[in-house]
């Protein structure tokens, strides 16, 4: 047994002092994960708080036959791993603009790109690993993985990679040779050719020193000692249960009791079966089997209730409805967000007789997020959480509840309940939508199907480039030796596709995790959604769809695309009247810019305002254009403003980039050039937007088929 094994057991002995150890072996990996991901470090403290007090609510639940470390990465991942609206780029303190370069390339990355990265990274996953965590393909999460590693390395390498003559190794086997993945026969070639090129013995050098710079980046920030007080102070010591046992006599009673009505209801009233079957599962789980009668199954800590009032099952979600009480307190007039611990980590669980857990996943509730307020402040619709049902099932099995937090109060609500189902009635119904769009040329969009159940949808679709845009692409970044760039591109592309109803009230989605986290290029994309809709300029819950297949449409919310741009200028930083200028950047014409020195009150120059104007040369669109701004030597310049994102939904001439230059913190003066180039163009076509029709019709009714 190992070291954190016996920490285990020690802290649910009830020496609850022993999780400092645990959390301060963690506490720093995890966080710089979640100051990475988070958009800002208190934000990310948090997360982090709120995880290590999930994790030791779970302690014990623990199987010590899995590495701890396995065990604690799984639940926090779901945690740190949720998008936010807006993504961590906070500077780092090290006043070094490598650095902060090095920081904004990781931070350009796609966001799960990102997040992969910084996990194999942070907490030494090997992609095997990292694919059974987060659910997805291994050789997928090694491409990103290389993906993004070349693109880090390509935009802060201080060495430009162009070296050598004929018989040196090319850029990527250089890569491949210092990552420990080239051929033996490579190996050796490139042991007798290092020994006698100091050009290729620079690049490696220079390699290893961006190691090193990325090493810096990605473990800051750190946690202070006082955070393990911090959690240990919202955390009560564990209280070992002692077992219930009942006596001899009571169980004698109870079982003659039974044997009594069981051998009445089966030979003395054969027609009575109902009540056979209550005192067969009575004898089978323990308990009388009826979750669909209120009250039979509650559990209550800290003076808050949980109880369960009914399971509805279909082949695409099981139901769980539930109710919350807190003893001495009036109900809510709304859902609040701490109803539930939204963050909790696989609070459900399905295991059959004999133990074995069946893989599943449940919402992200985003519903429970929306208030609902009625006149009277009753409330009439129940909460609940819907799970994705897995495709292999057993008719009887355990449905597990395992809640740490009810309320903001944290505890312990553990329920088992046992369910019976007939897989063969199903009232699930699939529609084929057979539907295909176009989008300016350049992106495919098709619908494939719908689904319909009793408690929800599912939509599912295809978003891919065009074989001729994407041809287009690849030859284009191939001329500028940026293949790299592709997997970022196609990441970029976006279809906004939601369910409404006919007057456009918002269906609200269910999120699972993994779709989240997985969504890969060229994969099929499905969306579920509940039968609860929105108003959503009030953001509240207006009621339940009473026939979804008739009331139910798809609309386009919108469509963005992300292409590559390849321009670049260098002007001197002084004081500019307009200058015309001739080019375009794609699709954008450009016309002119200027630079504005400003000064304080002592009349010295503090910053300089940069504003190049453009006009977008194709209609129905708009966008922006993503800049990056250094000087001659390719050191960042530090900028602030951005202020041409307010023309962004301009038409006409309109400034294209609009932002303040101040001095290198470093050297306090500024650069006397500035090289201005255009990296990427981000485009949304607004011709699409609110575009809807109907995802179930009369016609289509007699085609669909049954799941």
């Amino acid at each position: 047994m190992n070291e954190e094994h016996l920490e285990i057991q020690e802290i649910i002995a009830g020496n609850k002092d022993t999780y400092h150890q645990i959390i301060d072996r963690y506490k720093d990996k995890l966080f710089a994960i979640a100051y990475h991901m988070s958009a800002t470090e208190e934000e990310a403290e948090k997360l982090i708080e709120q995880g290590f007090i999930m994790v030791y609510q779970n302690l014990l639940y623990y199987d010590d036959s899995f590495f701890f470390s396995d065990w604690l990465y799984e639940q926090f991942i779901p945690i740190l791993g949720v998008k936010k609206e807006q993504a961590q780029q906070a500077k780092l303190p090290f006043h070094n603009p490598h650095y902060i370069e090095m920081e904004e390339a990781m931070h350009s990355l796609a966001y799960e790109a990102k997040f992969q990265f910084v996990l194999i990274n942070l907490l030494d996953l090997t992609p095997d690993k990292l694919s059974m965590l987060i659910g997805t393909d291994k050789e997928q999460l090694e491409k990103n993985y290389s993906h993004s590693l070349k693109h880090i390395r390509r935009s802060t390498s201080t060495n430009d990679f162009r070296h050598g003559g004929e018989d040196c190794p090319s850029v990527e086997e250089l890569f491949l040779h210092f990552d420990g993945t080239s051929s033996c026969e490579q190996e050796q070639r490139f042991h007798d050719h290092l020994e006698f090129c100091p050009g290729c013995r620079e690049i490696l050098q220079s390699l290893k020193q961006e190691e090193s710079t990325m090493k810096k980046v990605l473990e800051y920030p750190k946690l202070d000692e006082s955070f393990n007080d911090q959690v240990l102070n919202k955390i009560i010591p564990f209280v070992p249960e002692k077992p219930k046992h009942r006596t001899w006599k009571y169980q004698l009673s109870v079982l003659g009791v039974l044997a009594g009505i069981f051998l009445f209801s089966v030979f003395i009233i054969p027609a009575i079966k109902p009540l056979a079957s209550i005192v067969s599962s009575y004898m089978e789980h323990g308990t009388i089997y009826n979750v669909w009668t209120e009250g039979t199954y509650a559990v209550t800590d800290k003076e808050i209730t949980l109880e369960v009032t009914k399971v509805e099952i279909d082949s695409l979600y099981m139901a769980v409805y539930y109710e919350i009480s807190r003893e001495g307190e009036e109900a809510s007039e709304t859902f609040p967000f701490e109803d539930v611990d939204f963050y909790s980590y696989n609070p459900f669980q399905f295991v059959d007789e004999y133990g074995k857990q069946y893989p599943i996943e449940a919402t992200v509730p985003e519903h429970i997020r929306i208030a609902r307020r009625v006149d009277d402040g009753e409330r009439k619709e129940r909460p609940y959480y819907l799970i994705k049902m897995p495709e292999e099932l057993p008719d009887e099995f355990s449905l597990k509840i395992n809640f740490s937090k009810l309320q903001g109060q944290y505890g312990k609500w553990n329920l088992e309940i046992p369910i019976r189902y007939d897989k063969v009635v199903d009232t699930a119904v699939t529609v084929a939508l057979d539907k295909e769009m176009n989008i300016a040329g350049k992106i495919d969009v098709e619908l494939i199907d719908a689904t319909y159940s009793k408690n929800g949808s599912r939509l599912r679709y295809n978003v891919n480039h065009t074989k001729e845009e994407e041809e287009r692409l690849i030859e284009l970044l191939k001329k500028h030796d940026q293949e790299y760039r592709m997997q970022e591109i196609i990441q970029g592309r976006h279809v906004g596709v939601h369910v409404t109803t006919e007057d456009e009230e918002f269906v609200l989605p269910n999120i699972f995790m993994s779709d989240m986290m997985n969504m890969e290029q060229n994969e099929q994309v499905e969306t579920y959604y509940s039968h609860y809709y929105m108003d959503i300029q009030h953001h509240q819950l207006q009621g339940k769809l009473e026939n979804p297949m008739d009331e139910l449409y798809l609309q386009i919310m919108g469509v963005s695309y992300q292409e590559p741009a390849f321009f670049s200028m260098e002007v001197p930083l002084k004081e500019t009247d307009t200058t015309a200028l001739e080019g375009t950047i794609n699709s954008y014409k450009l016309l002119d810019y200027t630079i504005t020195p400003v000064k304080d009150g002592l009349g010295e120059i503090y910053k300089y305002t940069l504003i190049i104007n453009g006009e977008n040369q194709e209609s129905g669109m708009n966008g922006d254009i993503a800049w990056n701004l250094s000087d001659e030597s390719g050191n960042y310049i530090p900028t602030g403003g951005w202020y041409h994102h307010e023309d962004m939904q301009k038409e006409g001439p309109k400034r294209l980039l609009h932002v303040e230059v101040t001095p290198n913190e470093d050297l306090g003066e500024f650069p006397e050039t500035l090289v201005i180039k255009a990296d990427y163009i981000y485009t949304h076509y607004n011709d699409l937007d609110g575009q809807k029709f109907p995802l179930f019709n009369e016609e289509e009714n007699n085609e669909s088929e049954s799941d």
